[in-house]
């Protein structure tokens, strides 16, 4: 029974083991798992979906004929007064027509159009999959840094609780003055503050972190984040403005946008000129489905290819002139449109490798200063505990070492993030 009890304990212990183990996010394994709980990705999915069905239903339409199938019957007439419905007054048939060309809106400008519509969807899928990413590494970061700044506060109080230790010793051996140590203990509750108001604020990232995932608010989880320095060539090529206006994801979709645009504008001005239609067509009646039987003869099927033109030219074409002139302000004011996001594109790259120049140069030396300081702030540790360093050196160097502590998380996730952002203005997936 003893051994029975055992080995559910340790069946269960390990099954606690590999539980917590599988809270163990990287970025990366994060971010997958939170655009697939994303309830804006499904929606994305399902816009897309619908937008590739219309594609296909506007393709057919325009590259296939239309069929009709009717049925008709007479339930009272002049000729007969009573109300009835009988088979024999019953007829049947069908048709089909298939428009071939359209001078003002054919069959290969409709799929074209239908295309450009699925392709602007397609593109508004990848940018809200870009955005859902990047939602998820901030909130993967703000993890990182939450639980950062309160091993950060542990540090600071630990050395805040010595430094009272010590100045109460030498308070008692007649080396330090009362003021000192209520001055010290000061710091110290400040610090216990410090590290209390650091603890709920992880406990706040901990339940944004989890709700981008399904998980429950304060299920246990932990990030692996790389504190080494990526390895970036600097300055950051000029080239990739070029890219950026190649590949950006928004900057496509403008110019889709706008390349349909073209599309309605033409479509809109050969419908105020003389229009120009070819149509084929079928129909067969008394078909025997119901009611009359089946008959055929001359004229039975119908079936023809024809030509028409039409001219709706309003009061001396006065209406149509300022149809066009509106159709193509339009347009003009499309493409503007498209110019401006363009050059705002190009000074946003820009202004992101200038952001990433100076995160790593920061980085590097926040990294600098936190050796120095630690070192700096041991030292006057030993001599403060000894009476030979003062009260004010000593929290000067502990200050500007938490500071640096808490600059150098924020610049981790700063460049980190700000890495994802410019690989998103380059048009990169950057949740592959």
């Amino acid at each position: 029974m003893g051994n029975a009890i055992l080995l559910a304990f340790c069946l269960v212990f390990t099954l606690a083991q590999f539980s917590a183990a599988q809270a163990v996010f990287t970025a990366r394994s994060y971010v997958s798992s939170a655009l697939k709980a994303s309830p804006a990705m499904a929606r994305a999915e399902l816009a897309f979906r619908r937008a590739r069905d219309e594609y296909a239903a506007a393709v057919l339409d325009a590259a296939l004929p239309s069929f009709t199938l009717a049925m008709s019957g007479s339930l009272y007439d002049d000729a007969d007064t009573r109300l009835r419905l009988e088979r024999g007054d019953f007829t049947s048939s069908l048709s089909a027509s298939w428009n071939l060309y359209d001078s003002a809106s054919g069959p290969v400008r409709r799929i074209r159009a239908a295309r450009l519509d699925r392709d602007q969807a397609e593109l508004t899928y990848l940018l809200a999959k870009q955005e859902e990413a990047l939602k998820a590494l901030r909130r993967f970061y703000a993890l990182y840094a939450a639980r950062g700044r309160v091993e950060a506060a542990k540090v600071n109080l630990a050395s805040r609780e010595r430094q009272y230790k010590d100045t109460s010793e030498q308070y008692n051996s007649g080396t330090r003055s009362r003021i000192e140590v209520m001055q010290s203990e000061g710091d110290k509750l400040q610090s216990e503050l410090s590290l209390a108001q650091a603890e709920t604020a992880g406990i706040k990232a901990l339940m944004s972190f989890n709700e981008l995932i399904d998980a429950g608010p304060e299920d246990p989880a932990s990030v692996e984040v790389s504190t080494s320095m990526p390895d970036i060539a600097l300055p950051l090529p000029a080239g990739d403005v070029d890219r950026a206006l190649a590949n950006n994801f928004s900057l496509k979709r403008r110019r889709l946008a706008l390349e349909k645009t073209g599309i309605t504008t033409r479509n809109a001005v050969m419908a105020e000129l003389p229009r120009l239609r070819l149509d084929a067509s079928w129909a067969k009646s008394g078909l025997g489905l119901v009611g009359e039987p089946a008959y055929g003869g001359a004229g039975n099927p119908d079936y023809g290819l024809r030509a028409s033109v039409s001219f709706p030219f309003g009061f001396f074409w006065a209406q149509n002139a300022l149809e066009i002139r509106r159709t193509r302000d339009s347009l003009s004011s499309a493409e503007a449109d498209l110019r401006d996001a363009e050059r705002a594109l190009r000074t946003e790259v820009l202004t992101a490798q200038k952001e990433i120049e100076l995160q790593v140069k920061s980085r590097k030396l926040l990294e600098f200063q936190i050796k120095t300081q630690r070192e700096s702030t041991d030292n006057l540790l030993s001599e403060y505990s000894l009476g030979g360093a003062s009260m004010l050196q000593l929290d000067t160097a502990q200050t500007k070492l938490l500071d640096s502590t808490n600059g150098l998380i924020a610049a981790v996730n700063a460049l980190d993030i700000a890495l994802a952002e410019y690989r998103a203005l380059l048009g990169e997936r950057i949740w592959e």
